[in-house]
């Protein structure tokens, strides 16, 4: 099923506010197998909201409508929608007693404000859990035309309350609906060029199958798609393209769906009853911002150490002297002594430490900037990783941060491994 999303509003087209109904509408209607296909924005203006819609019924086959349901003159969704379904416009009269129950003892209610409480007179109304104007449902050359308020939480109100149980409906109503399976892969450690080449072919002779690719810096999603009209087979491909993925991206997938690598990592924290402290330099503190997003994480975070002068690696970490004047603040030897010093300091597990530099000054021929030196200091020891990553600053700071959990994740899953 073929939908489009269409957002009404003069502020939309001046880039006044961010349009997020298009985004969340998208999102809603692809988790009940309906493919959006266009998005459109137009402008509080008779000629252009006609043209829209004309346009959006021509080509597809349910189309959502956020904007232009408010008081005011510019307000013309209702009407235009009206003029094309040859319908009157009528007073909801639910809204309105419910209008006039939110006004009583303080304002009286006038035509201006009936005019958010207006419907096509042959549409279904769908009330407005979170608000006055309500959303409807009209039909357009046979097409469903499902109007809403353009404030996001009226928006979110009326479809949870209405809408999603009404488009499976009309989903089903189209008999042999094309079903959809799809999975998320959440890869880090690899550009999106190198990903895709390692996955070059893999949906090859798979009927229905696609796959897409979405940066979400510093992690790439790896996202595939199987259409077919028997679910079951849909299913069965899709199970054997996930071999294919984790055979083509070994050790490089880190999960799959909505949960991020700081989600993942924080969770199993908390769950394994492991705790853990930064040491910091470069990343001014996002390791432990990060660590501490999710509530509840104070059960694992113990705490973190921003050194970013060497004198207070030596005070707070313990960092030798004779480290720093041999081998620098950004090496290998520097970040060990000072996992070593964070977990002894805050009497954790695990202590992860970063220093590097991160630009856009300060790199030397042998340290060039983007150079970054991790470790990750643990009961058996300690674990290093050295990062070459010539980009821009805030990149830089926020790939050694992730990382830095990477290697948290990885000593996790081999604590678990070996029942640790």
């Amino acid at each position: 099923m073929r939908a489009e999303i269409l957002t009404i509003g003069d502020e939309l087209c001046r880039g006044e506010i961010v349009d997020t109904n298009s985004s969340y509408l998208a999102q809603r209607l692809w988790d009940l197998d309906i493919t959006t296909r266009w998005m459109t924005s137009c402008c509080d203006d008779e000629n252009d909201i006609t043209t829209a819609l004309d346009q959006a019924v021509n080509r597809a086959e349910l189309v959502v409508c956020s904007g232009g349901l408010g008081p005011t003159e510019d307000d013309l969704t209702v009407d235009m929608v009206a003029r094309l379904a040859d319908s009157d416009v009528i007073i909801d009269e639910e809204s309105r007693r419910r209008m006039e129950k939110v006004f009583a003892g303080r304002v009286p209610v006038t035509d201006i404000q009936l005019r958010q409480v207006r419907v096509p007179e042959k549409a279904r109304v769908y009330l407005n859990p979170a608000g006055l104007a309500p959303g409807f449902e009209a039909s357009i050359r046979g097409v469903p035309v499902v109007c809403l308020p353009g404030i996001p939480r009226e928006l979110h109100a009326i479809y949870d309350a209405h809408l999603e149980a009404r488009f499976k409906t009309l989903r089903e109503s189209r008999g042999n609906v094309e079903r959809i399976a799809r999975r998320i892969y959440r890869v880090f450690g690899r550009g999106e060029s190198q990903i895709s080449q390692a996955c070059r072919g893999l949906v090859d002779g798979v009927p229905g199958a696609s796959i897409h690719y979405q940066v979400k810096f510093p992690e790439t999603l790896v996202k595939l798609v199987v259409r077919n009209h028997d679910e079951a087979a849909a299913n069965a491909a899709l199970a054997e393209l996930d071999r294919g993925i984790s055979a083509r991206l070994p050790g490089l997938v880190y999960g799959t769906g909505d949960t991020n690598l700081v989600d993942k990592v924080t969770r199993r924290l908390i769950d394994s009853g492991r705790t853990i402290a930064t040491a910091e330099s470069c990343t001014g503190g996002m390791i432990g911002e990060l660590l501490t997003n999710m509530p509840g994480s104070s059960a694992s975070f113990k705490g973190g150490a921003i050194v970013y002068a060497n004198h207070e690696k030596i005070r707070q970490l313990g960092v030798a002297q004779g480290t720093l004047d041999a081998h620098g603040a950004v090496s290998e030897e520097t970040v060990v002594e000072m996992a070593r010093g964070a977990r002894g300091r805050f009497g954790v597990d695990l202590a992860v430490a970063v220093s590097g530099i991160a630009g856009p000054e300060g790199g030397t021929p042998d340290k060039p900037v983007g150079t970054v030196w991790l470790a990750l200091a643990h009961e058996g020891g300690v674990t290093t990783k050295k990062l070459g990553w010539p980009g821009m600053r805030d990149q830089i700071r926020t790939l050694s941060a992730w990382w830095a959990l990477r290697m948290v994740d990885e000593r996790l899953e081999a604590e678990g491994a070996r029942g640790g």
